[in-house]
């Protein structure tokens, strides 16, 4: 992931599958070459499953390019992953 001060819009990244040590790296891996920032990772593993919550920082041209990223990676490694656009109202 690459630091940068275009970084004003908000994604929740959500992966779950089966139990995945490195689910986690494996997100981030796909996150590798784009313009983004990690805010915060929320795991949890219950079940037998990995259930894994990223809140990223990114530039609002590369959403469509991340998203099309990780629905890529998402079956190649058994993952189930979604991204949400989160929309915050300006006070």
């Amino acid at each position: 992931m690459i630091a940068n001060s275009n970084l004003t819009a908000r994604a929740l990244i959500l992966a779950s599958g089966p139990d995945n040590p490195a689910a986690a790296e494996i997100v981030s891996a796909a996150l590798r070459d784009v313009v983004c920032e990690e805010i915060e990772l929320q795991r949890i593993d219950l079940g037998g499953r990995t259930i894994l919550a990223l809140l990223i920082a990114h530039d609002p041209a590369h959403g469509e390019a991340i998203r099309l990223d990780l629905e890529r990676v998402g079956p190649e490694k058994n993952l189930d992953i979604a991204m949400l656009e989160i929309e915050e109202e300006m006070p």
